[in-house]
């Protein structure tokens, strides 16, 4: 192969394709196209990489400005179709012609030349290819002397002969040296890439490069190939003394160490290195002072002589190897064998004796042979000989008139006998054997001897009486269980049934024996079973994953429940042969179940009716609620009012925030009984935190009198993750009883850090104290320390069962001290990481809208089906300038929203007629001029379901009644004039 300089014919370079990407098999196919994708992509592979190596052999040679003396690329080729099967060649051919052809262009050929120097290298490759396959077969083996000659001739010599003939001819060079040296070259390269690169990728084998790595030889084959790498280098590395013979030592020292692999892994690194040095103008060869081509030549020359050199030795090597280890295999085989041979006497002698079987032989003319085993049988010795007549006397008195004519029989007229008998040995003991006798006759057809064996059965004999007993008493088992014991071949038939048949079912055994059980089953439980026995067979497992559970039709027609325990029993092969089933009757289980799943849905109905009681309930509280505190809140702000107004007012107000308290409790405790409620931990400051929520209850401790403080135990972290609203909730009912049941003294919070990451709170008060007996009766629902009807004080008795639910919710736990008279210590723990400043929630982006927006005049829509409701919010929010409308129900609501547009829509819930969810979703749907209004549910529905009830309706936000004035303005401020915004109040929403 060949390229030339400047306007001269170039030539192309092949992909060397990974073995074990490569398919085998000797199928053909004419078409090029991969069987499949993973096919069609190696192939593709080919000549991608076939363009690369060429293109960058072209560009190397090109820029050396000589003609290439080097080409493994076709050696790389036929190496990929050698190791492939015979369909992939086309393609393979096909998709290396191309990258050919593209490099030689991309080098500076004409495209017609390009291809005709491609075509000659493909010709090359199949010729080798196709005479290799046809000559020597699938598998080559170039250490033996046949296939490397039927190589040499076919690849090194006859393929690169007719390539090189056909390129110069193509090439239309003149007759002269130029050509010469052309066709030299050409054929060289190619003929030396050839053999020089398939003896040594073809011996890197997947096998051969394993023993490679084997323990304890990696260390030793990494330093032999190490030392020949360098001994490559330091004859390639100087070009003032001829000293390549000095490499061949070096190669034989690999090959000596790892035979064929060594050998092929020592010329590709001989190869690599002496080919580097040489392209760089280094190497012995430049001691020839020749041309570089003559040089690449001569190294290549004695690559090609130092593989044929050493394939022979690696594979003498191998061979010797491998004779040794089949020597030492037949040497350890042979002598096996013969230990076998006495083996398997000893154990022919044994078994006589351990299987109790002997022989015999009686001529008529008296004599008889008898052999150790019948001594054995008899208790005999053989000093005297056989002694017939003794043996005969030995035989049980009920057994030798049989013994005697079966003698006979077989004596005189040739009859073979066999049958059992009972001998009584020398010492006494009797043994039960079995006899075989055939007779031996002349030509005449004269007996002349009766031949026999006798085999001792005695143990044989006690094991069948076992197994009688056994079998006796597990049917007596089967046939006194209460429950039915049955057997059933593959087809369902019963093959046995126990008699319990008759007191659960009404059926006798016999009538149950031969029938399909599939017939007796409930017609609504037949498809099911089968199935379920099908599955079982199936997966060949022994048990089923549970009992199976249908009717089965008594004899009087009515159904009885049955449950049933099947085991698939298998034969030596495993194959399952029968089942056995034991069933008992669960008929008054399954009414049970029946009661209990009863009594659940009805417990079920009992929890939503509860559930449904709590909702009414708070509605209809809250709804004059509302009234009550609203009013009394705006008429507390009255300048005028006379001080015992006043003071009526603000008793008005107490009994209100006492009552909501109370159904505040009540619904809480509902959804914590339910586990409804969802902590939200959140970073914030718990010093901050402890100030705050205990100033909100510090005018009422001023009312009475009492000395309020709080006080930090050690050192406190500056952040904690925690849910700071059920924190809050717990410490305010703590600090409520402690106000409540503290008429002089102090109170005092006081908040810790434990190491652990827990936060404790202490709320310590002087207040009465809580007797030792009762104390029990703190942190149960309903309950108070004093439930008598004349008690001091009021409440429902479920604050401290809520902050215990809580408490516990939060990963903590609650306690008390106390003595009566002198005052209680309330403490509780939680869960309290310590958080980074960056872990700090922003605030919600409502709320802090809600405190950036400034009250701007509205327009708004007030829908409530009370008069004073609406009355109630009119007079909260005219303060602020705003202008409204009213509607009494959804349809209202729904009319005035068509009729023109609003800022706002204040929506309340449960109305007569049209309620407030289906009013938003016709507002939304139909009320072109408030799709987008704003829209807030004012509603005494303040439960979570509600909530997201409302969202779900359309509406943008939830204010729950009673109506606190200042929320109210807030949410007025941040939505009037708004956007419709659902998916933030979404947000909101599943925050909690």
């Amino acid at each position: 192969m060949l390229t030339v300089h400047e306007g001269e014919k170039a030539a192309l370079d092949r992909h060397i394709y990974q073995d074990h990407w490569l398919s085998s098999g000797d199928s053909t196919s004419s078409l090029p196209v991969p069987a499949n994708t993973a096919e069609f992509i190696r192939t593709i592979g080919v000549g991608l990489a076939m363009f690369a190596v060429a293109w960058g052999s072209l560009s190397l040679i090109k820029h050396a400005g000589r003609v290439t003396p080097l080409w493994p690329a076709n050696a790389v080729v036929l190496l990929c179709l050698l190791r492939s099967e015979a369909r992939l060649w086309p393609g393979f051919l096909l998709s290396s012609l191309v990258g050919n052809w593209a490099a030689d262009a991309l080098a500076g050929d004409s495209l017609a030349t390009a291809m005709e120097l491609s075509l000659c290298n493909t010709l090359e490759i199949v010729v080798g290819a196709c005479g290799l396959r046809h000559w020597v077969g699938r598998r080559i083996d170039l250490t033996r002397g046949r296939d490397l000659v039927i190589f040499g001739a076919v690849a090194g010599f006859i393929a690169p002969l007719l390539s090189a003939t056909l390129a110069t001819t193509w090439l239309g060079l003149p007759m002269g040296m130029a050509l010469l040296r052309y066709f030299l070259t050409w054929l060289l390269a190619d003929a030396l890439g050839v053999v020089i690169l398939i003896p040594a990728l073809l011996a890197l084998t997947s096998e051969a490069i394993r023993t490679l790595w084997a323990p304890g030889a990696v260390k030793r084959n990494i330093l032999s190939l190490g030392v020949l790498a360098a001994v490559v280098a330091g004859v390639s590395a100087q070009s003032s003394y001829p000293l390549l013979f000095t490499i061949l030592p070096g190669l034989l020292l690999v090959t000596f160490q790892m035979e064929l692999a060594g050998a092929a892994l020592g010329v590709l690194v001989t190869a690599a290195i002496s080919v580097g040095f040489t392209l760089a103008g280094l190497g012995p060869t430049s001691v020839l002072h020749a041309s570089p081509t003559v040089q690449i030549v001569a190294l290549q020359i004695f690559l090609a002589v130092s593989v044929f050199a050493i394939l022979p030795v690696a594979a003498a090597l191998a061979r010797a190897r491998q004779l040794k280890t089949t020597l030492a295999a037949s040497l350890e085989a042979a002598e096996a064998a013969r230990a076998e041979s006495i083996e398997a006497q000893r154990w022919a002698r044994m078994a006589e004796q351990v299987a109790g079987v002997g022989y015999f032989r009686i001529a008529t003319a008296g004599e008889s042979t008898w052999s150790d085993e019948v001594y054995r049988i008899h208790g005999l010795d053989r000093e005297n000989g056989p002694p017939l007549q003794a043996s005969l006397d030995a035989v049980h008195p009920d057994d030798i008139g049989r013994i005697t004519e079966g003698l006979r029989a077989a004596r005189k007229e040739g009859h073979p006998f066999a049958g059992q008998y009972r001998v009584r040995r020398a010492d006494g003991a009797w043994r039960t054997v079995s006899s075989r006798t055939v007779s031996e006759k002349d030509a005449s057809g004269r007996v002349t001897a009766v031949i026999g064996t006798l085999l001792d059965i005695t143990v044989y004999k006690q094991i069948e009486a076992a197994a009688l007993e056994s079998e006796a008493r597990y049917r007596l088992l089967a046939d006194k269980s209460s429950d039915i014991i049955s057997r059933s071949d593959m087809q369902g038939l019963h093959t046995y049934v126990s008699p319990a048949s008759l007191a659960l079912l009404g059926y006798r055994p016999e009538e149950l024996i031969g029938e399909d059980s599939a017939g007796f089953i409930h017609p609504d439980d037949c498809a099911r079973t089968l199935e379920i026995f099908q599955r079982q067979v199936a997966e060949r497992r022994e048990h089923a994953v549970e009992p199976v559970r249908y009717r089965f039709r008594h004899k009087n027609g009515e159904w009885v429940w049955l449950e049933v325990h099947a085991t698939l029993i298998m034969d030596a092969a495993g194959e399952p042969v029968e089942f056995i089933g034991v069933a008992r009757d669960v008929t008054r289980a399954k009414a049970a179940e029946a009661e209990l799943l009863a009594a659940r849905e009805a417990a079920e109905a009992a929890t939503l009716a509860k559930g449904e009681f709590l909702a009414n309930m708070s509605h209809e509280i809250r709804t004059p609620l509302t009234s009550i505190m609203g009013f009394s809140s705006l008429l507390k702000e009255v300048d005028a009012l006379p001080e015992n107004a006043r003071h009526y007012v603000q008793r008005i107000s107490t009994a209100g925030q006492s009552l909501l308290s109370v159904v505040n409790d009540i619904l809480d405790f509902s959804k914590l009984e339910a586990g409804q409620v969802e902590l939200d931990p959140h970073a914030f400051d718990p010093a901050a935190f402890i100030h705050e929520t205990a100033q909100l209850l510090a005018v009422q401790a001023a009312n009475k009198g009492l000395d309020w403080r709080t006080e930090i135990d050690g050192a406190l972290p500056d952040l904690i993750v925690a849910d700071s609203a059920r924190l809050r909730q717990v410490l305010l009912n703590l600090l409520g009883n402690a106000v409540k049941f503290t008429d002089k003294g102090a109170v005092l919070v006081r908040i810790g850090y434990e190491a652990a990451g827990r936060l404790k709170v202490s709320v310590i008060d002087t207040g009465v104290g809580i007797p030792a007996e009762r104390r029990d009766r703190l942190f149960q629902r309903f309950s108070q320390v004093d439930g008598s009807v004349s008690r001091i004080h009021g409440g429902t008795g479920l604050g401290l069962a809520i902050c215990k639910s809580l408490v516990e919710l939060m990963g903590g736990e609650i306690g008390v001290q106390s003595e009566e008279g002198r005052g209680s210590t309330f403490w509780f723990t939680i869960e309290a990481p310590v958080a980074r400043a960056a872990e700090v929630e922003p605030l919600d982006h409502v709320a802090a809208a809600g405190e950036a927006e400034e009250s701007h005049p509205a327009h708004i829509l007030i829908v409530d089906d009370l008069a004073v409701n609406r009355e109630l919010v009119r007079a909260m929010l005219t303060p602020f300038g705003h202008s409204f409308e009213e509607a009494g129900n959804g349809a209202e609501a729904v009319r005035a929203a068509l009729r023109r547009g609003f800022d706002l829509i204040l929506m309340d819930l449960q109305m007569p007629g049209m309620d407030g969810f289906e009013a938003a979703r016709m507002i939304r749907a139909t009320a072109v001029l408030n799709r987008t209004t704003p829209i807030i549910a004012l509603s005494a529905n303040v439960l979570p379901a509600h909530v997201v009830a409302s969202h779900a309706a359309g509406m943008d936000d939830h204010l729950g009644k009673p109506i606190v004035p200042a929320a109210l303005a807030a949410k007025v401020a941040l939505w009037a004039g708004a956007t419709h915004q659902p998916a933030a109040f979404q947000e909101a929403v599943e925050a909690g």
